[in-house]
């Protein structure tokens, strides 16, 4: 049982105990979700995995002493950077050395059953919020959405996102159940894997009326991405810098934004196709790589970057990684300053109507709105995301099961599942790209990523009214 909030409580049925048809309901339930995920990680390999193709070649270079923030920039942050050194030791340690394919599977499945166990504790908190919320029966509904859909499978088996998926539901949860201290702790570690649990953050601050206290939490952020960013900031590296200075500079993809400025493609952070060649680690290039790193490239064995046909690209993007200078960022605006004058209008305008929201809000919330609040606040941070990639969708996913009724919120989880379903695979893998598909490419990456927009737009109005009804 979980515990119930100490104030404000939402409904009657949060303090009723779990019927024993529910009991058994929820043990078929999670029987189900285990034996179809651990078959699937023994059998099933999606065409994508984000783990094999770009992720493998950093986990190979720990056995030449190479880390990320130590000896290169990570597009990661640091806690979810250093997650993927301990996956790749936990394989080497279970699986024990081998061929290359036979480690890029060893650190494939650790890294599958290591979010198996993460995305249990994803849909424990789906279960334990929708319940607070609703009663037992609409919990295990949204349960059953989680478990049916196919993004959810899929991000799991491909990427890394559900241990921060994770961190971000256990602050909603923490600030729920009115631990708002220990929620921002929990969300400094989500932000230091990804930034995106930070969305939960205003929520925590509603948990306290008095300004003091939410000075205290906000203290309490503030030292733990400080303690956790601390190890990579003696010494004077550059790497955490360029890591952040990345993530700024980065150019949009697969947004309104990548739209509005004419970018249809993937979200790479490689040098281009023109830079793809040895003299990209000379100084004469201009990308001041670090002085080891073409040594310790040149020592990997090439089938670690992948079969022929990628192996160059996904090779200097690694190689990128090592650079101190980031001119090879195609990060200048390709309509001129008129794309990041509407970026930059746009956020101001966001923030000022979020400022607005929050202010008119009560100065502390009860759980039910403080969960309306972390939801309504994500959905606007996904809006305003210059970039989108399909493993994204994990953190509104179970936000929508929780906040909506299991009707509307499965109905705009699938509606999400198929948008990026559109995305990815088919566009990416099918259309993109491809000799002859020109029109389709563009009519497809364009419906879906407004189609997209149009959906967070509409989940925001209907979350929107929440804020205000107790």
């Amino acid at each position: 049982m979980s515990p119930t909030p100490r104030q404000h409580y939402t409904t009657e049925e949060a303090e009723v105990p779990l019927p024993r048809e529910a009991r058994r309901e929820l043990l078929l339930l999670v029987g189900i979700f285990l034996s179809a995920r651990l078959m699937a990680i023994w059998w099933f390999t999606p065409l994508h995995n984000d783990v094999a193709t770009f992720l493998f070649p950093f986990a190979w270079l720990q056995g030449q002493g190479i880390y990320p923030f130590l000896h290169y920039w990570s597009e990661y942050l640091p806690v979810q950077a250093y997650l993927m050194v301990a996956l790749r030791w936990a394989a080497v340690a279970v699986c024990g050395r081998g061929s290359v394919a036979f480690e890029a599977a060893c650190l494939t499945r650790t890294v599958q059953v290591a979010s198996l166990v993460w995305e249990l504790g994803v849909l424990h908190f789906v279960y334990v919020l929708a319940r607070m919320l609703r009663g037992p029966k609409p919990a295990l509904q949204a349960c059953w959405v989680y478990v049916a859909l196919f993004s959810t499978a899929f991000v799991s088996l491909s990427y890394v996102e559900t241990f921060s998926v994770f961190l971000m539901l256990a602050g909603l949860f923490l600030a729920v159940y009115s631990q708002p201290f220990w929620s921002a702790v929990v969300l400094a570690g989500g932000a230091m894997a990804k930034l995106f649990p930070v969305g939960v953050l205003p929520a925590v601050l509603k948990c306290e009326a008095r300004w003091r206290w939410r000075l205290v939490i906000l203290a309490a952020f503030a030292a733990g991405l400080l303690a956790l960013a601390a190890p990579f900031l003696i010494g004077g590296k550059p790497w955490l810098r360029l890591s952040l200075e990345v993530t700024a500079r980065r150019p949009p993809w697969e947004t309104v934004w990548a739209l509005l400025d004419h970018r249809y493609e993937f979200a790479y952070l490689g040098p281009s196709p023109r830079d793809q060649r040895p003299e990209f680690f000379s100084e004469a290039a201009g990308f001041a790589v670090a002085p080891y790193a073409q040594d310790v490239l040149a020592a990997v064995p090439p089938e670690v970057f992948g079969p022929p046909a990628v192996r160059s690209a996904i090779f200097y993007n690694v190689a990128g990684h090592f650079a101190t200078r980031l001119g090879f960022l195609d990060s200048q605006p390709r309509t001129g300053p008129a794309a990041l004058w509407l970026y930059t209008g746009a956020g101001a305008a966001l923030g000022l109507f979020y400022l607005a929201v929050f202010a008119r809000l009560p100065s502390a919330l009860p759980p039910r709105r403080r969960l309306y609040l972390a939801a309504f606040t994500m959905v606007l941070l996904c809006f305003y995301s210059k970039g989108w990639s399909p493993q994204f969708i994990l953190y509104l996913i179970p936000l929508v099961l929780i906040a909506f009724r299991p009707g509307e919120g499965g109905l705009w989880a699938l509606l999400l599942t198929g948008v990026t379903f559109l995305q990815m695979p088919v566009w990416a893998v099918y259309v993109h790209a491809r000799p002859g598909m020109l029109l389709a490419d563009q009519l497809l990456l364009h419906g879906t990523v407004i189609a997209r927009t149009a959906f967070f737009l509409l989940i925001a109005a209907r979350l929107y009214p929440r804020l205000f009804r107790d």
